[in-house]
């Protein structure tokens, strides 16, 4: 979060130094792709939140996380179509600041996406027959990472995709 915190404490800053750079660049970007990958990680918070009650009850969350685990997928697939889109138009991490930005802030927080996706990914091959069973720790430990990541990506899609257009 410290990492994040500082990278959008210095966006802000080159934004309000170069407010009309950064909505001539931000005006290059598919609002509707960010909108798409916000909807996917609010859906799969909320299986997420599922499969924590469900846990906790002594039932099988496995459902639910397959739910969550597809539409982590969903949101890689997203920025990679995003990521081709840009790119093709000749947008790349060194071709404006807010691209850098740009750049730097979502392909950190796919890295996060990838390590979130692999906690549940463990956390639901531990509740298959014969799994280890993971602690409770664990799971809201890789719940609470899960949201974490959730919040980062409203904040990102909040920064760059709507509050550089204003």
């Amino acid at each position: 979060m410290s990492v994040f915190a500082a990278f959008f404490i210095a966006y802000l800053w080159d934004f309000g130094s170069d407010r009309a750079g950064f909505v001539a660049e931000a005006s290059h970007l598919v609002v509707a792709l960010g909108l798409a990958n916000a909807l996917v990680l609010l859906t799969s918070s909320f299986l997420v939140v599922r499969a924590v009650q469900t846990h906790r009850s002594g039932g099988d969350p496995r459902a639910a996380l397959a739910g969550a685990l597809v539409l982590s997928a969903c949101f890689a697939v997203v920025k990679v179509v995003e990521y081709t889109l840009e790119i093709g138009d000749g947008h790349t991490l060194t071709s404006s600041t807010f691209f850098t930005y740009y750049y730097a802030l979502t392909g950190l927080h796919l890295m996060h996406v990838a390590i979130g996706t692999l906690l549940l990914v463990t956390w639901r091959r531990s509740v298959r027959p014969g799994g280890r069973r993971v602690s409770t720790r664990f799971v809201e430990g890789a719940a609470g990472y899960w949201h974490m990541v959730d919040l980062l990506w409203i904040l990102i899609f909040s920064f760059v995709y709507i509050g550089s257009h204003a």
